[in-house]
């Protein structure tokens, strides 16, 4: 017998272990599991003693399932956390984690509510960020969606002139012709390929295969047909993988080729990856998720949806960066009932003198005592028609203006230069909604919100990828990458949590 007979007993105070024991102690980690299936065999290993070890691991920075079943042997925190059980296999942790599915997203709003009791977190502020994390898959195994459009268009011509051929060869026998179009699917091009077999059959005519045996026209037009199906097969699944998506990954379907910080090449090439965002409040980050677009400004409401759907509330001041400011996302905020504390893409470059002073920008025109604009000739600049547009979901109608004349006019160059064909377009209420947004973000509190957003978005970004080495997923696909990102998360926040536990102690 050795004592103590309790692990708890010898791990100092200070560990880890307490601030997570602490946390976890209200929270029913079996719920996570579906306990319904009964294998037939030995019985299973305790889910949740190896889902503590799991959730401790990334807290500790112990994430790979290799890493964390030597820890189960050899740690006595593990050792302690698992209960004493027998170590389970770096396949058992890995079948552990699958078995959880998205789940681990419900595991991370629980856990940040139990942090929520023991912390004032300003939930109404949330500072929102997005980076590219590369995918697990090679860089060279892109698949451009232009590309592919442009490969079956060249298709569709060879289609056609290969039917062309058909009818040519049969329209002397009476056949009714095949018809030509200047699309085609892979489907009409299988009821094309079965009707030739019954032709071929129907007038005995025999292909021949084989070295020195010469293929008859009818044998070629038909083998043609077969190769264009199957590529015209292979282009439908390609555009049909990416979607609305430009480019896709062979390896990896859900990742998409982006622009990423880190670019050792120095040649600004695109690699496979996922846009992540994390919302910060209180440096704990409260809500995160991935996604296939490279802009940021289509992942703001979807993101927000989300924020809302865990804490039934939307924030009060989100905050963010020129990446997310448009008329689409400060209408919606507006529709929520959310600040607009969004930068705009020109909103540093109006501050500049440079900016300012430039009387060729049709922001800086004057206007008139009718209302209209005047270009720096001191020719009228009025609106000639407005249109609806129809790529947004919110009205949004765009005003056209153009210059009256410019004809013997010598700062011709320089003006048209600064607009577009002598036109300039603007959107309704958009000059009103930055005006809101200059205010907020000039405000004292605008100010204080814009310094937060830098030091604590950058500084969890700066934790999880150089202090947590977290730059490239180990998984693939949608489903496990945000497996992966869940994981991340929670390690950042438990640590988080004791960090500041004994920052204040001491």
């Amino acid at each position: 017998l050795i004592l103590p007979m309790d692990l708890g007993i010898i791990i100092p105070e200070d560990s880890e272990v307490h601030s997570y024991l602490e946390l976890m102690k209200g929270i029913r980690l079996e719920k996570y599991f579906d306990n319904r299936k009964q294998r037939i065999g030995r019985n299973k290993k305790n889910r949740v003693q190896i889902l503590h070890a799991i959730l401790f691991g990334q807290m500790v920075n112990v994430r790979s399932t290799r890493e964390i079943a030597k820890a189960c042997r050899n740690d006595i925190r593990f050792i302690y956390l698992t209960g004493g059980m027998n170590p389970p296999s770096h396949t058992l942790i890995n079948e552990v984690i699958n078995e959880l599915n998205l789940s681990l997203e419900s595991l991370m709003v629980e856990i940040n509510q139990e942090i929520m009791k023991r912390e004032e977190i300003e939930i109404e502020k949330l500072y929102v960020d997005g980076t590219k994390i590369e995918a697990d898959a090679n860089k060279y195994t892109f698949v451009w969606t232009k590309q592919v459009i442009k490969s079956r268009e060249k298709l569709y011509i060879k289609i056609s002139k290969a039917i062309a051929k058909w009818n040519e060869i049969f329209k002397e026998n009476g056949y009714k012709e095949t018809k030509e179009k200047t699309t085609y699917k892979s489907r009409y091009l299988e009821k094309t390929r079965n009707r030739m077999i019954g032709i071929v059959d129907k007038l005995g005519i025999s292909f021949s295969y084989g070295k020195g045996k010469r293929k008859t026209e009818i044998q070629r037009v038909y083998e043609q047909i077969t190769e264009y199906r199957d590529k015209l097969a292979e282009y439908e699944e390609k555009l049909n993988i990416a979607g609305e998506r430009n480019s896709y990954s062979k390896t990896d379907h859900d990742a998409t080729f982006m622009h990423m910080k880190e670019d050792h090449m120095k040649n600004a090439q695109l690699k496979p990856g996922y846009n992540v965002q994390i919302g910060v409040s209180k440096e704990y980050i409260m809500m995160v998720d991935a996604y296939q677009n490279r802009s940021d400004q289509k992942t703001f409401e979807p993101f927000m949806e989300k924020y809302n759907l865990a804490y039934e509330r939307y924030p009060k001041y989100p905050v963010a960066d020129a990446g997310y400011g448009s008329y689409e996302n400060y209408r919606y905020c507006q529709s929520k009932g959310m600040g607009l504390y969004q930068k705009y893409n020109s909103w540093a470059k109006e501050k500049e003198k440079k900016y300012k002073t430039n009387s060729y920008r049709f922001d800086n025109f004057k206007i008139n005592d009718e209302g209209t604009r005047i270009c720096p000739k001191g020719r009228k600049y009025p609106e000639i028609g407005r249109y609806i547009s129809s790529n947004s979901k919110y009205k949004k109608t765009i005003i056209v203006y153009e210059c009256e004349s410019c004809e013997g006019c010598s700062l011709k160059k320089q003006c048209t230069k600064a607009q577009e064909n002598r036109q300039s377009k603007i959107i309704e209420g958009w000059d009103t909604l930055r005006e809101e947004v200059r205010n907020n973000l000039d405000s004292s509190l605008g100010i204080e919100l814009r310094i937060q957003r830098s030091i604590q978005v950058e500084g969890a970004f700066g934790v999880i990828k150089e202090d947590m080495k977290f730059r490239r997923f180990t998984r693939t696909t949608m489903i496990g990458i945000k497996k992966e990102i869940y994981l991340i998360v929670i390690g950042y926040n438990l640590k988080k949590y004791h960090n500041k536990k004994y920052r204040l102690i001491s």
